[in-house]
């Protein structure tokens, strides 16, 4: 009788499998997006394109063509080829080409090919390009290097020149004229005055005027205080500023006996 070893099977290295007895979460939906808000769409003038109207809305409007009328919305972009010859009322105003018209902004940028004729309003404006008219701002006028501005007013709280300015230029707080600042005022007036180009004409600061070692400074010059460091130079006429007092209101001298009536007439109160 034959016997026959039986071969043990190796279990020792077969993976066991555990079971889980805890159920698995149920996978959770995902999240659908919001739908997007639909963005402001532009309103193009191609290049070589002239339209005669006026665009009102608050969008977005980018001029490359010719438009002859009044643009009323929130941006606008004159580009290089782009002329508008209308009134521009807009949050913010960036200007390569031409604006043959007034302007009321909150800030404006005017670019180194750009040219804006007439009046300017606005809170913030910077200068590369060229402007001939009146500009008033509520804070802040900064002239770069190659930036160009002839006007009957510039008025503002700061002024920073470094370009060319001529004109009658007006600051509350500070007028500061850079290396590169060259200025012919008919009239320049703040209550500081901080001088590292060049001035001609007639100056008053109320409070201060400094000139730089590179400063020159040249014509009627009405100042509180000056500050002159070595190498500046200041030629011309100069005079103390004295704050102008309001006149005072004379009243005609009454005695005891004598009041004024409602038409200022002197009359007796001594009974008779």
């Amino acid at each position: 009788m034959a016997f026959f070893n039986k071969k043990e099977k190796n279990t020792s290295n077969r993976p066991r499998t555990e079971v889980n007895s805890t159920p698995q979460p149920k996978p959770q939906p995902k999240p659908q997006p919001k739908p997007q808000p639909k963005a402001n769409l532009a309103t193009i003038i191609s290049k070589g394109i002239r339209v005669a109207g006026n665009i009102t809305g608050s969008d977005f409007v980018q001029v490359e063509g010719t438009l002859d009328g009044d643009i009323t919305v929130d941006n606008v972009t004159i580009g290089a080829s782009g002329v508008v010859n209308g009134t521009i009322k807009a949050k913010n105003v960036s200007i390569e080409g031409q604006l043959q018209g007034e302007i009321y902004c909150s800030d404006l940028e005017v670019k180194k090919q750009g040219k804006v004729s007439h009046k300017i309003y606005a809170t913030h404006l910077l200068v590369s390009g060229t402007i001939s008219g009146d500009i008033v701002t509520e804070k802040t006028v900064t002239v770069e290097r190659d930036g160009n501005i002839q006007a009957q007013r510039i008025q503002s709280k700061k002024i920073v020149i470094n370009g060319l300015v001529d004109g009658k230029v007006s600051a509350e707080d500070s007028i500061e004229v850079g290396h590169d600042g060259k200025v012919k005022a008919d009239r320049l007036e703040s209550r500081k005055v901080v001088v590292n180009g060049k001035i001609d004409g007639k100056i008053t600061a109320s409070e201060l005027l400094e000139v730089g070692r590179n400063g020159f400074v040249q014509g009627e010059i009405t100042v509180k205080n000056i500050k002159t460091e070595e190498g500046g130079r200041v030629i011309g006429t100069m005079v103390t500023y004295e704050e102008t007092k309001a006149p005072a209101i004379e009243t005609p001298a009454i005695s005891n006996t004598q009041s004024i009536d409602k038409d200022d007439n002197i009359i007796d109160t001594e009974p008779v």
